[in-house]
């Protein structure tokens, strides 16, 4: 037998016998959702060279809330538009119009589904308008 067929032969039996020792795939997924994949972790039995330490310093930020100013509606405001968004995005929003405020407000319970009612809603309206409201302007001729 030539030496390059004798090659050819012992390349094709050590990969079968290499298949054949290896688990199948299907085995391994089993494996996998029944058994943890890290097994015997713990910092207890961690070793120091591959140990990762954490450590840091930490801050205590100081909580800021939004400075709303006393008024009809505020409480009303403050519960039912925060559960939905910052309230700070409503200060920075410009002044508008009462009309502008009901749009908006109407448009929060329609499109986006919040649980105000009409007497609620009418009192945001006005506490909305009270803080953040401008006269329309004139039209222009």
């Amino acid at each position: 037998m030539p030496v390059f067929a004798i090659l050819i032969l012992s390349a094709v039996l050590y990969l079968v016998s290499s298949i054949l020792a290896t688990p199948s795939v299907k085995a391994d997924n089993a494996d996998l959702q029944s058994k943890p994949v890290l097994n015997n972790v713990s910092p207890s039995n961690a070793s120091t060279s591959n140990a990762i330490k954490v450590t840091g310093k930490t801050i205590e930020l100081p909580h800021l809330p939004p400075d709303f100013p006393p008024g009809n509606g505020r409480e009303l405001f403050i519960s039912r538009c925060g559960v939905c968004h910052s309230l700070r995005y409503i200060t920075m929003q410009p002044n508008f119009p009462e009309k502008t405020w009901a749009k908006e407000v109407d448009k929060m319970i329609k499109t986006y589904g919040a649980h105000i009612d009409k007497k609620e809603a009418k009192e945001i309206i006005e506490y909305l308008n009270s803080i953040k409201g401008k006269a329309p302007s004139a039209e222009k001729h």
